[in-house]
């Protein structure tokens, strides 16, 4: 072959693979361009019933209407949530498999040794959904009535004091620890079943508080079965404005001052174009009238974020309950 005929097939090869190219190009934007084409599955790592599935299931109904096809919802609860979350991960990146997410979702890899992914590098951002905030119930038998009261006593009888939550990790947990952390009260963190029962004995005066919705402590409240102390956000609810915020006792609550807070992520990989679609979609949905009033009655607000706050959030609080627990002496097992 001489020089010239040569180059010839260099340029031919190099125009050849200049279209493969090209075309390679399209294929990878064409789904992205025609998305969704069918089902998407959101991924609840919890049982049916709790907040996580429950937001997921009313923010669902108008997301279905803005993309144009059914949002199947499948609870995958198991081994402090990794199972659901691993299954997430290993979705394909198509935008069809996304999960719902909440606190949780960066404690377990600080509290369970191999809980199989990386909130970070896992996972990218869609957007958060929403916001709810835990208040502290109190006995009604305990002689307090603000939180300086119930630290005071706490002092006074060192190892008396119990505070009950759901399990290590769990929101009512990180709430809880985040209050001994930022008073230095000595208080004992004593594990429940779940939320309801903690919130029977402290109703029954056999544990000291819990931290928990206002949906649930509002009324006991009122019908003078148990005491609210405080709320946590950086300003008073209106179904309970007697009751003031931890941060207006001069308690900063580390993790938890802007609340527990809800959201939706996509395995990592999934094209940029398909996450801002859903994004926009999942702003259309917090904005809905039904959403906002459904889970306005459970104490919930409705929220929506860039995905690269969604980020900067997961990142940071990734690292703020790492270094938590680890405080706390508590390891990965």
């Amino acid at each position: 072959m001489n020089t010239i005929t040569g180059l010839r097939v260099v340029r031919m090869l190099a125009g050849a693979a200049a279209v493969l190219t090209a075309c390679s190009g399209m294929a990878v934007a064409q789904p992205a361009a025609s998305y969704p084409s069918r089902p998407i599955t959101i991924i609840v790592p919890y049982p049916a019933g709790g907040p996580p599935d429950v937001i997921a299931r009313v923010v669902a109904a108008p997301l279905e209407k803005e993309l144009g096809k059914p949002i199947i919802i499948e609870n995958k609860p198991g081994a402090s949530t990794s199972l659901g979350t691993i299954a997430a991960s290993r979705a394909a990146p198509d935008g069809y498999t996304i999960l719902a997410v909440e606190p949780g979702f960066v404690v377990t890899p600080n509290t369970l040794a191999k809980a199989g992914y990386d909130p970070v590098k896992d996972f990218k951002p869609i957007s958060l959904t929403s916001r709810t905030f835990h208040t502290l119930g109190v006995a009604t038998n305990l002689p307090v009535n603000t939180v300086a009261d119930f630290i005071k006593l706490a002092r006074q009888k060192p190892q008396e004091i119990k505070i009950g939550h759901s399990g290590v990790g769990t929101p009512p947990f990180l709430s809880a620890l985040s209050f001994i952390q930022a008073t230095g009260a000595p208080m004992l963190l004593v594990p429940y079943r779940g939320t309801a029962l903690v919130v029977g004995d402290v109703v029954g005066g056999h544990v000291s508080g819990v931290f928990t919705g206002p949906s649930t402590t509002a009324t006991l409240a009122k019908d003078g079965k148990l005491k609210i102390l405080g709320v946590t956000g950086r300003k008073r609810l209106a179904a309970i404005p007697d009751v003031p915020t931890f941060l207006e006792s001069g308690i900063e609550m580390q993790g938890v001052n802007d609340g527990i807070w809800f959201g939706l992520v996509a395995p990592a990989g999934t094209p940029d174009d398909i996450v801002a679609k859903l994004n926009a979609a999942v702003r259309k949905a917090t904005q809905d009238p039904n959403v906002v009033t459904k889970l306005g009655a459970q104490g919930i607000s409705t929220i929506a974020t860039t995905p690269e706050e969604m980020a900067k959030q997961i990142a940071s609080e990734y690292a703020h309950w790492r270094d938590a627990l680890h405080k706390a002496g508590i390891k990965p097992e």
